[in-house]
């Protein structure tokens, strides 16, 4: 794994948002703890515009980011609070836990986001020159106790074909012809459809959680559900593949 213990990025940010990121912006990673930083977080409304409240995250994509809609893991974020026009908020720092990204190269974006009733929107956000690169571990196949019992590192993207021959209990015969394989089912659970016990049913959700789920959808993107009270970035992760739409 490649993990740059700093990486920072002065910028004076040039786009027609109100709410801006400026001065010196970055992270440090340590571990599994991440220290996000921005010098100046700003509401250039009119005074009596109080901003929404506002979060503060660090994200892994799998591309540039030209604003609008996108998918990525979320690494870090904090809810900073709102900001009144004509004010700013400086020297911000922030030790949060750091969920890293699976294997690939990414672009990670320090994004300032706004609530607006149903869901955060990008207002202000900072690219980092430099690529976060996790290498894929190679698959391990270890011989297992028992007799036609293999056991499988899946950091890889599959079994390799001979694992796989070694694990089929009985070869078939040569003269007959293999089905097509049936693509399989998608068996994660819908967040927008799901009721209240299935959702509170998934290890890391409490019912209060799942609860504000339900009364919080539908949700157009995963990115949504942080806007949820009580899930973080670090649990949103964790149930990604339990989890879809």
């Amino acid at each position: 794994m490649n993990m740059p213990s700093t990486a920072l990025l002065n910028i004076a940010p040039q786009n027609s948002s109100s709410l801006t990121l400026s001065g010196l912006n970055g992270y440090s990673i340590h571990g599994d703890r991440v220290i996000i930083s921005a010098s100046e977080i700003s509401n250039h409304r009119h005074a009596d515009n109080l901003s929404g409240s506002l979060s503060l995250e660090l994200w892994a994509l799998d591309r540039p980011y030209f604003g609008g809609d996108f998918d990525g893991v979320a690494l870090a974020g904090v809810q900073i609070g709102r900001v009144q026009g004509q004010h700013l908020l400086v020297n911000n720092h922030h030790d949060l836990p750091f969920t890293a990204p699976g294997a690939g190269t990414w672009t990670l974006t320090l994004m300032l986001r706004e609530w607006e009733g149903q869901g955060f929107v990008t207002r202000d956000q900072v690219q980092f020159a430099q690529p976060y690169v996790v290498e894929r571990k190679a698959a391990a196949a270890v011989q297992a106790q028992a007799d036609n019992v293999i056991t499988v590192n899946f950091a890889a993207a599959e079994p390799r074909a001979e694992v796989v021959a070694q694990a089929a209990a009985v070869p078939e015969p040569k003269a007959a012809a293999k089905a097509p394989a049936a693509a399989p089912a998608d068996r994660r659970l819908s967040l927008n459809e799901a009721s209240r016990a299935e959702i509170a049913a998934i290890k890391g959700v409490s019912k209060k959680l799942a609860e504000a789920i339900v009364a919080a959808r539908p949700f157009a993107s995963t990115a949504d559900l942080l806007a949820v009270k009580g899930m973080g970035p670090k649990l949103l992760e964790k149930i990604r593949t339990l989890v879809r739409l």
